[in-house]
């Protein structure tokens, strides 16, 4: 970050708190957690068992190894029903219209990789239409993080950016 600088006057990174994982709870019609994920999972499924860390390692190992077994995750994440929701004779359909062939040992994966990568271009394409005739842009985008280069005279948008991103 210290190597780039913005153009305009600062850049605002706009951020989706563990996307992966949202995205696991949206496909299994789960609530959301209105706090930061990892921190849910360890008090609600772990009993504040382990660190936030340690947690944050053992969702996503359990989660893209279909080998992996944990019942506490499995009772309320449970892979088992993505499966006969998205995987149809060897392809996955996702919620974007995607059909991607895939072992069955590599659906989950798959399924939540591509349905998040693509809410994350979807908010972005949007972002990018609200700033269409301003001088703050989109800068670039890393995983599931975009970063804009903010004009401060236009700081006024950033309400509304942040609300869009949030929607998807």
């Amino acid at each position: 970050r210290s190597a780039i600088k913005p153009q305009n006057d600062c850049f605002v990174e706009l951020d989706y708190n563990a996307a992966e994982l949202r995205v696991l709870f949206g496909l299994l019609d789960q609530k959301q957690p209105e706090i930061d994920v990892h921190d849910w999972i360890n008090t609600n499924i772990f009993a504040d068992k382990y660190d936030r860390e340690t947690s944050k390692k053992k969702v996503f190992s359990w989660l893209y190894n279909p080998k992996a077994k944990n019942k506490k995750l499995n009772k309320y994440l449970n892979r088992e029903l993505l499966l006969n929701r998205y995987y149809v004779d060897g392809v996955i359909h996702t919620p974007y219209g995607r059909k991607i062939t895939s072992p069955e040992d590599k659906v989950v994966s798959y399924l939540v990789q591509s349905t998040t990568s693509d809410m994350f271009l979807t908010a972005a394409i949007a972002i990018n239409k609200l700033l269409k005739g301003k001088k703050t842009f989109i800068c670039f985008c890393i995983h599931d993080s975009l970063v804009l280069d903010l004009c401060l005279e236009e700081r006024g948008i950033i309400n509304e950016l942040v609300d869009r991103f949030s929607q998807s």
